[in-house]
C-alpha cells in the first residue's frame, strides 16, 4: 500500500515536508516491524536527485498509473534489466568472439616465441665456443694490425723498397738512382738514432747493409763519372752535363773515389791539351786559321806573346771546366822574394782535391815545349831592350797564371823559371854592355857633344823606362 501510494503521488505534487506524527495509539496498535517499515517510508525524502531520476525512469515505462502497473512494477523492471542484459549479451557475443581468436592468435605467437626462445638457446649454447674463439681471434688480428703498421713504419725508415735497390744496382744513373742515394744517407742516420736505444745490434746489422749498398753505389758511380770524363777529354771546351756535375759532387763524400775521378779528368785534359798546343804551335786552326804561332818565331816578343795568350785561354777554358766538377778554385797569392823572385811554397796540400789540383795536371804537359821555346828565343841573343820587354811580359802572366794555380803548380813554376831567365838575360846584356863602356870608354868628340855609344845606351835606358813605366 505504501508502494502504490508513492507511484501514486504526481512529481509536481511532492514537495518538503516533515514526517507526520502519528497516533498516539498507532504505536501500540502495529507490529514493531511493520512500524519500524512504515516509519522508514514515510521518513524517506522524496525531493532527492536519484528518487526523481528513479521516477523519470519509471515513468517511461510507465505512461499509464494504473493499479496493475503498480501491482507489476517490480517484474516489470526485473524484465526490463533482464532485456538489457541479453542485448548487452548479445551485442558483446561478436567482441567475445574477436577476443578469444585474438587469445587463439596470441597462444600461437606465444608458443613460436617458445619455439624460438628455446631454438636461440640451443644456438647460443652451440655457439658459444665459436664466438669466444671470434672475440679471441680479434683481439689478435688487432694486434697484428699494431704489429703490421709498426714493421711497415720500421720498414720505411730502414729498409730500401725494391725499386730503390734496383735503381743503385742496374738502373740508369738519373734521378731515381740519387734519390736512392740520398734514401741511403738517410737511412745511415736513422740507424744512428737507434743505436742509442736497446736495439743496438739491430741498429749495427742496418749499418752495415745500407754502407753495403752505399759502397756499391758509389763504385758504380765512380766508373761511370770516370767513364763519361774520359768521353769529355776531347774537344776545346766540352759542355758538362748536369748528371756529371751532380755526380761529381756526390763523390766528393769519397775522398778516394773522388780522387780517381779527378785524376781521369786531369789526365784526359792533359792529353787533350797537349796535342791541341802542339797543334796551335805547328799547324794552327781549323783550315789555318788561326796561323801557326811559330810562324812569328822570328818576332821573338809577339811570338812568346802568343804562345802565352794561347795558355791563358785555354787555362780558364779548364778552369770553367774544372769548377764545374769540383767546386771553385782557391786564389792563392804567391809571395816574392826581393832577390831571387822566386814565389814561396804552399802552405800545405789539401787531402781533398780542388780544381787547382786537376788544372795543375792538365798543364803539366805543355810546360816542356812551351819553357824550351822561350829559353830558345833568350838563346838568340836578343837586344837589351827585347829581352827586359820578355821579362815584363813573362811576369804578368806570371801573376796573371798565379791567381788561378797555386805556386807550386808546374805551369807556374814555368812561367817563374821563363821570367827568371828573361830577367838574367837582360841583366847579363846589361851588364855586358856595361862593362864594355868602361873598358873601352869613348873618345870624346872634338866638338865636345856626347859620344856615340853613350847616346845609344842612354837611349835604350830611355826605351827602358817607357816599357817599364807602360
Amino acid at each position: 500500500a505504501a508502494r502504490g501510494l508513492r507511484m501514486a503521488t504526481p512529481r509536481d505534487a511532492l514537495a518538503p515536508h516533515a514526517p507526520a506524527a502519528l497516533p498516539a495509539a498507532a504505536p501500540s496498535a502495529l507490529a514493531p516491524g511493520l512500524s519500524r517499515k512504515l516509519r522508514k517510508v514515510l521518513e524517506t525524502r522524496t525531493d532527492s536527485a536519484d528518487v526523481l531520476t528513479a521516477l523519470e525512469a519509471l515513468g517511461e515505462l510507465f505512461p499509464d498509473n494504473t493499479a496493475a502497473a503498480r501491482r507489476g512494477l517490480r517484474a516489470t523492471v526485473e524484465a526490463q534489466g533482464l532485456a538489457i542484459n541479453e542485448a548487452l549479451v548479445a551485442a558483446a557475443e561478436p567482441v567475445q568472439e574477436a577476443l578469444r581468436a585474438v587469445e587463439a592468435e596470441v597462444g600461437g605467437l606465444s608458443g613460436c616465441v617458445d619455439r624460438m626462445s628455446g631454438a636461440l638457446d640451443a644456438c647460443a649454447a652451440q655457439t658459444g665456443e665459436l664466438v669466444g674463439e671470434t672475440e679471441r681471434l680479434k683481439l689478435e688480428l688487432d694486434a697484428s694490425a699494431k704489429r703490421l703498421e709498426l714493421v711497415r713504419e720500421f720498414l720505411e725508415r730502414y729498409q730500401l723498397t725494391p725499386a730503390e735497390v734496383h735503381a743503385l744496382r742496374e738502373g740508369d744513373l738519373g734521378e731515381a738512382f740519387f734519390a736512392a742515394l740520398a734514401r741511403v744517407q738517410e737511412i745511415h742516420t736513422n740507424c744512428k738514432a737507434l743505436l742509442r736505444t736497446h736495439h743496438q745490434r739491430a741498429g749495427l746489422e742496418l749499418m752495415d747493409a745500407m754502407a753495403a749498398h752505399q759502397e756499391g753505389a758509389y763504385e758504380r758511380l765512380c766508373r761511370w763519372v770516370q767513364k763519361e770524363c774520359r768521353e769529355i777529354g776531347e774537344g776545346d771546351a766540352p759542355e758538362v752535363p748536369e748528371e756529371l756535375r751532380r755526380a761529381a759532387g756526390v763523390l766528393r763524400r769519397r775522398a778516394v773515389l773522388f780522387r780517381y775521378c779527378a785524376e781521369e779528368v786531369a789526365n784526359a785534359r792533359h792529353s787533350s791539351l797537349f796535342r791541341r798546343f802542339l797543334a796551335a804551335l805547328t799547324r794552327g786552326g781549323p783550315q789555318g786559321v788561326p796561323r801557326p804561332i811559330e810562324v812569328h818565331a822570328h818576332d821573338p816578343l809577339r811570338y812568346v806573346g802568343d804562345m802565352c795568350g794561347w795558355l791563358h785561354q785555354a787555362m780558364a777554358e779548364e778552369h770553367e771546366l774544372a769548377t764545374a766538377l769540383f767546386g771553385e778554385v782557391a786564389e792563392r797569392e804567391a809571395d816574392t822574394g826581393a832577390s831571387n823572385g822566386n814565389g814561396a811554397a804552399a802552405e800545405g796540400d789539401e787531402e781533398e782535391v780542388s780544381a787547382a789540383e786537376v788544372l795543375d795536371r792538365v798543364f803539366e804537359g805543355v810546360c816542356r815545349p812551351f819553357k824550351a821555346r822561350v829559353e830558345q828565343v833568350l838563346t838568340a841573343a836578343p837586344d837589351v831592350s827585347l829581352a827586359f820587354k820578355l821579362a815584363n811580359l813573362l811576369e804578368f802572366y806570371t801573376l796573371t797564371v798565379g791567381k788561378v794555380l797555386t805556386p807550386t803548380a808546374s805551369l807556374t813554376k814555368a812561367l817563374r823559371q821563363c821570367h827568371a831567365a828573361a830577367q838574367q838575360a837582360f841583366l847579363q846584356l846589361l851588364h855586358s854592355k856595361g862593362a864594355k863602356l868602361v873598358r873601352n870608354p869613348p873618345a870624346v868628340p872634338r866638338d865636345l857633344g856626347v859620344p856615340a855609344e853613350v847616346a845609344q845606351a842612354t837611349n835604350q835606358l830611355c826605351v827602358l823606362l817607357n816599357t817599364h813605366a807602360d
